[in-house]
């Protein structure tokens, strides 16, 4: 970091807040912002209560100020000592230096970007997507393009992140159908214009919303997000809300389960069969519901969704059952 911007005299200086946040490259209402939100820094007050910045504390905020501007959260850094800040710091492509103790991040996504200017904008905001753990950055202009793409494939999540200038119900349809079609581990969309339908659809399916953002620290915390969401549902185990299990069991494996349970005293065996196909059934109702009326978007995908998860999630006991009984499938049989 440059050491300029503080003045190294043998006598200490104090600074006013105006000063002070001039010299951060703040605004004084950000500095007051953090100052009480925070307590980024604790100045001493003089005898007519005005604020008076040390020299430590002003270069205490130039480093907190550059970090954020680089995309940290200013909640993480906010009470960090100084030494951990510098140690951040000496760490940033933008300092000229490296930290010989700083590994490069894990590869961990690849990010799809939809829409115009995009990719414009994240270079503009000096964003390093390899620092998110972002190894690859593939970018479409408009859905069609995107859906023509074969190579979603890979052992990285998909981060998808999509530019709708009006957001109404047949585009929230295909940013699901999108998801669906990349596999997407998280999704965000940016948007001017929404109806309340097509936002309440998306918010239900868990994909983040955002207005367009007017500042490179909003985009970089938007990226962030994206990343961070994707990260805690691999961690968790968990898919996201729009993705789908494959069927385990086919309509006749189904039947002669059903059929061969009859021949002992549990039923069990024949139950589970029954609510796996009743589950399937709905499921694909519920989805048939959904392309057919936009406006019962919202609901018809939440109930597929839980249909898809209640029918793995019995296919499950019924696999369990199945093992212990020592039944073969049907693709057994035939081999």
């Amino acid at each position: 970091m440059p050491s300029s911007l503080v003045d190294n005299t043998s006598t200490p200086r104090n600074y006013r807040s105006g000063e002070a946040a001039r010299l951060a490259r703040m605004p004084v209402a950000r500095l007051r912002l953090w100052e009480r939100r925070y307590e980024v820094v604790g100045p001493a007050k003089s005898e007519a209560g005005q604020r008076l910045y040390s020299e430590g504390d002003v270069r205490r905020l130039v480093l907190i100020n550059a970090l954020v501007q680089r995309g940290h959260a200013i909640g993480a850094i906010a009470r960090l000592e100084r030494e951990q800040l510098e140690f951040l710091a000496d760490g940033e492509p933008s300092s000229g230096r490296s930290h010989p103790t700083i590994a490069s991040p894990a590869v961990r996504f690849r990010l799809t970007l939809v829409g115009q200017n995009l990719a414009r904008r994240l270079v503009e905001a000096g964003i390093d997507t390899w620092r998110y753990g972002i190894g690859t950055v593939s970018e479409y202009t408009d859905f069609s393009a995107t859906r023509e793409c074969t190579t979603f494939g890979g052992k990285e999540a998909n981060l998808l992140l999509l530019r709708v200038p009006s957001l109404h119900e047949d585009a929230a349809s295909e940013v699901l159908a999108l998801s669906d079609a990349c596999g997407a581990a998280a999704v965000a969309v940016v948007y001017g214009f929404g109806t309340g339908r097509a936002t309440e659809s998306l918010r239900l399916a868990g994909v983040r919303l955002y207005r367009e953002p007017d500042s490179w620290t909003e985009l970089r915390q938007m990226l962030g997000d994206l990343c961070q969401s994707a990260q805690l549902a691999r961690d968790a185990g968990e898919a996201p809300s729009w993705s789908r299990s494959p069927r385990r069991y086919g309509d006749l494996e189904l039947e002669a389960i059903a059929a061969r349970s009859s021949t002992i005293a549990c039923e069990c065996p024949r139950h589970l069969a029954e609510l796996v196909m009743q589950l399937s059934t709905f499921e694909s109702y519920s989805d048939e519901c959904t392309w057919r009326s936009a406006h019962d978007l919202a609901l018809h995908r939440h109930l597929g969704d839980v249909a898809n998860r209640a029918r793995f999630l019995i296919e499950s006991a019924l696999e369990r059952v199945v093992r212990e009984e020592g039944w073969s499938s049907q693709a057994d049989e035939k081999e």
